[in-house]
């Protein structure tokens, strides 16, 4: 009786767990950056359009956040996805971006990993190639954050942290001292 009870309460408690989810946010445009790109235009940056993202050997875009399981940054799209559309709308936001003329840029992950224990991280690296540069510049961001013991609410800071994390990353990307010759300006 007493392994029953036992049984029954382990079934509850598993049960209750997976019921637990985490949210996810769209990408929302930083003011710093869309003025970042307008100085940039004004310096003679060409206009962009956003080609394919991928991910590098050995980076895993499907990820996982504790016993919780897939991690969903944004709302029906993988964390890639995400920073391919984040650059979109920084640009767009900016006049930078036009989908028919614009010089194409293409995006590499380099890296993509978090840390949920401690002092929570979100490790990310680009690169972006385009015609006019081949060879490609390379930007990072290690961006920290607060985590908590909880599964539920560390997951759901790392998904917070997503955002701030890609705009910084952007962020470096427009002000990277190759970023005009990669437009083709």
């Amino acid at each position: 009786m007493k392994l029953t009870s036992l049984a029954l309460s382990g079934v509850a408690i598993i049960s209750l767990a997976g019921c637990e989810t985490t949210s996810s946010r769209a990408y929302q445009v930083v003011p710093q950056n869309t003025i970042a790109l307008q100085s940039q235009v004004g310096a003679g940056a060409k206009k962009v359009s956003i080609g394919n993202f991928s991910t590098a050997e050995g980076v895993d875009a499907q990820m996982t956040c504790r016993a919780l399981g897939a991690l969903e940054v944004a709302p029906g799209q993988t964390a890639v996805e995400y920073l391919r559309s984040a650059f979109q709308a920084e640009f767009l936001q900016g006049g930078l971006y036009d989908q028919v003329n614009g010089q194409q840029i293409q995006g590499v992950v380099e890296k993509l990993d978090f840390n949920s224990f401690g002092t929570g991280s979100w490790k990310v690296s680009v690169t972006l190639k385009s015609a006019s540069l081949p060879e490609g510049l390379s930007v990072a961001t290690d961006f920290s954050f607060k985590t908590s013991y909880s599964a539920l609410r560390a997951c759901q800071n790392v998904i917070d942290a997503f955002q701030p994390a890609t705009a910084q990353l952007i962020e470096k990307a427009i002000t990277h001292p190759d970023f005009r010759k990669l437009t083709g300006g």
